[in-house]
């Protein structure tokens, strides 16, 4: 049997008390949270570690290079010191689970997008801390015929598997490709739950039956990968619930309603996971 413990994104919630955030989170019974600290303004990320560490609850980092490099050789710059600076956070008390990293982008070379990667093995290397590909729009991953060239020079490159972005970047569910899908499932480390479509990374409405077909699109591919770890005899797996505020929430105009919203979403998510995925 393969448990699953969730984490829930920060993404959304900057502007709740972290005590308010980490207690909601705990109550709903996720195993931790999924974090970006550098859209955390001047917060003492030690202090929220040791917030997290009392509450009892896990962290995953989600990063990508903040601000605008000045060049290529400056974004590469910026990328090996954020994340070696994010790889080290908690080390003495809590550290972080993992680093979903959003690298590159989607214009640059091969030659490029193998410096990204052999950077990340630096820094996972010189920290123990697992760095994964996340599968993003505008990043090196943005599509899934981007990855098995990729491949054949990093084949045991571990990705975090958004297939949202995938769905909306191909305009489709990739029905035609899923030999390539399931050929780069063994790569896959992590999932971010979110439901996407042929023309966004995000469905308006999780629980509306109308986008049922779609959420069982995704939950095929999920169960999937789950049925690959149960094989492999993996014990634990994560996911993250990771619907988003606006712009990829249709907003309300109003930030509370939104957070609201987003909280549901997620829950829901969570919810429909629990109830569907086969993990004996």
């Amino acid at each position: 049997m393969v448990n699953v413990n969730f984490l829930y994104p920060r993404w959304g919630a900057e502007h709740v008390d972290w005590n308010e955030f980490l207690a909601e989170v705990k109550e709903q019974g996720y195993y931790g949270i999924e974090w970006y600290p550098y859209g955390e303004g001047d917060a003492n990320y030690e202090t929220v570690i040791a917030q997290l560490k009392d509450a009892g609850l896990k962290y995953a980092i989600v990063m990508t290079v903040k601000d605008e490099p000045e060049s290529e050789a400056d974004y590469f710059q910026r990328l090996e010191k954020q994340l070696s600076e994010l790889a080290l956070l908690g080390q003495q008390s809590l550290p972080p689970l993992f680093i979903s990293a959003q690298t590159g982008r989607e214009y640059f070379s091969l030659d490029e997008v193998y410096r990204c990667l052999s950077i990340c093995d630096k820094v996972q290397s010189e920290t123990g801390i697992k760095i994964y590909q996340e599968t993003h729009r505008n990043k090196w991953a943005y599509g899934l015929h981007k990855i098995p060239e990729v491949l054949k020079k990093y084949p045991d490159l571990r990705f975090t598997l958004d297939i949202s972005h995938w769905f909306c970047v191909s305009e489709s569910y990739l029905e035609d490709q899923r030999d390539k899908l399931l050929n780069i499932l063994p790569h896959v480390e992590h999932i971010h739950s979110r439901v996407g479509y042929t023309q966004g990374a995000q469905i308006p409405d999780v629980t509306n039956p109308l986008y049922k077909d779609i959420v069982d699109i995704h939950l095929e591919i999920w169960q999937q990968w789950v049925d690959l770890k149960k094989i492999n005899g993996v014990k634990n797996i994560t996911i993250s619930t990771e619907f988003g505020p606006p712009p990829y929430l249709i907003t309300t105009g109003h930030t509370d309603t939104d957070y609201l919203k987003q909280w549901e979403q997620n829950l829901w998510i969570k919810k429909y996971l629990i109830k569907l995925l086969n993990l004996t």
